[in-house]
């Protein structure tokens, strides 16, 4: 495998094989419909193939949806959806493969369907990724209702006054952080 650099400064592999596949799936996909249509017959293979396509825009409707839903119900339970996308977006590219025509890419993508085999697919590239997240708002809500606050979210007024003493209130801050 050989490897380039691109402007950010990240290392990207790029398989010397991948323009052999380019030329050699299209070729043996040719070569799959002349031997199902002389097996099958032109009427049958044809049939086939838009079985598969309208089945693989069926798919594609389905999983889309049903992404939609699981990833807003992760992340409405407080979870972070990788394992749901990663699934979700390798049931699209078997419903992508499914539309294109073609014997190959039917077979394909119904391996994709398998979930072993998606299980397996998600382990691999679980191994390879770094997932971090990010919080954002003003501190986070524990269970019994306390707000846990970071340093940089609160400021300590010398003095030993409180907040409700008998000064005027503060004025909230603006999104720069400004009381004027």
């Amino acid at each position: 495998m050989t490897e380039q650099t691109d402007e950010t400064g990240i290392a990207m592999r790029l398989s010397p094989y991948l323009p052999l596949l380019l030329i050699a799936w299209p070729i043996a996909e040719i070569a799959t419909f002349v031997w199902v249509g002389g097996y099958l017959g032109v009427i049958n293979t044809v049939g086939l193939v838009l079985l598969a396509a309208f089945g693989g825009l069926a798919l594609f409707r389905y999983a889309g949806f049903g992404l939609l839903r699981r990833v807003q119900a992760e992340l409405s339970g407080g979870r972070m959806p990788a394992g749901t996308l990663l699934e979700g977006l390798i049931v699209l590219i078997a419903g992508v493969l499914l539309i294109l025509p073609g014997f190959l890419s039917d077979v394909l993508a119904l391996l994709l369907l398998f979930a072993p085999v998606r299980r397996f697919i998600i382990t691999v590239i679980a191994a390879r990724l770094t997932v971090s997240t990010v919080s954002s708002g003003y501190g986070r809500r524990k269970e019994d209702g306390v707000v846990d606050l970071d340093e940089d979210e609160w400021e300590s007024r010398g003095g030993g006054s409180s907040p409700w003493s008998d000064r005027p209130p503060l004025s909230p801050p603006d999104r720069d952080g400004d009381r004027s």
